[in-house]
């Protein structure tokens, strides 16, 4: 079998067919080699490093072959179109994980300064307590004790603080996925 008659087997190709049903058959193929990344999910772009979350497909005509998605990046806060082969997922490792944690500890502190006394004691305590127990659920990839460690973090920051501040935490987001993607 020469290569050509294999390419034509795989993509189903037939002498019958014309332009129009090729790209579709093209079109199904790659959707099949697509990794159909979802909004919310962390990517990072392989070549330059920059990581950030998908925020949506990229409106392909009927003639691209090529996937692309809007990815909002961290370090500029810019929305980019990013080819989907130039894309990977984001596993962040234990060092990372501990790096976000002190961040979200930080930010916790600094934050803490700026309300009443009474609820500021309490959460400069627990919030950090639990941000430890996240990190040690996260590196012992339980993904049940990870979930509900992140609710209540999730929870305790937009009630104590601004919710808008919480929202937009690379950080706080990064964990999430790990937690909802990274573990099984």
């Amino acid at each position: 079998m020469c290569l050509t008659d294999y390419f034509n087997s795989v993509f189903g190709i037939t002498q019958d067919d014309n332009v129009v049903s090729l790209v579709i058959k093209l079109k199904r193929f790659t959707k099949v080699m697509s990794k159909n990344y979802q909004p919310g999910d962390r990517v990072i772009e392989k070549f330059q490093g920059r990581s950030g979350e998908v925020i949506k497909p990229k409106d392909n005509t009927l003639f691209t072959l090529r996937h692309a998605y809007i990815v909002r990046l961290d370090e500029q806060g810019t929305e980019e179109e990013i080819l989907e082969k130039d894309l990977e997922v984001e596993h962040l490792t234990r060092s990372e994980i501990d790096t976000e944690t002190t961040k979200l500890k930080n930010l916790v502190k600094e934050e803490a300064n700026k309300i009443s006394d009474k609820i500021a004691g309490k959460i400069v305590k627990e919030l950090p307590e639990h941000l430890s127990y996240l990190q040690k659920a996260l590196d012992s990839q339980e993904k049940s004790e990870s979930e509900n460690e992140y609710t209540y973090i999730e929870k305790e920051m937009e009630r104590a603080f601004n919710s808008k501040l919480f929202e937009k935490n690379i950080s706080l987001k990064k964990l999430k996925h790990c937690w909802k993607k990274s573990l099984k």
